[in-house]
């Protein structure tokens, strides 16, 4: 019990990233996770294969290169931290065959 709240527990204190090249992979994780929602949603909102109005580049080509930047920083912050790939590459295969079953709903 948190002050006489029941279901409420004690805080418990959080310890933030302090090595900068931690807090810069992370960092960096996240704003290529941004740029990869921004583009996806600019493919969702116009099409795939249109073009953004003042650079003229294709949704598509935008969306290839983010995704590549998400999966670079995938791979770096895997190493980083020493995340189980072998687990990773497991939910990978168990997502992937879920989603289909999912698409084919449609």
């Amino acid at each position: 019990m948190f002050n006489g709240h029941p279901g409420w527990k004690d805080p418990n204190p959080w310890h933030p990233m302090k090595d900068p090249v931690d807090q810069k992979t992370i960092g960096k994780f996240l704003e290529e996770l941004g740029e990869c929602t921004a583009a996806a949603s600019r493919c969702f909102i116009q099409g795939i294969d249109e073009r953004e109005p003042v650079t003229g580049k294709l949704n598509r080509e935008w969306l290839e290169e983010e995704i590549a930047d998400v999966l670079a920083n995938i791979e770096l912050v895997g190493k980083r931290f020493g995340l189980d790939q072998k687990a990773t590459g497991e939910r990978v295969a168990r997502k992937i065959a879920h989603l289909r079953k999912w698409h084919s709903m449609a």
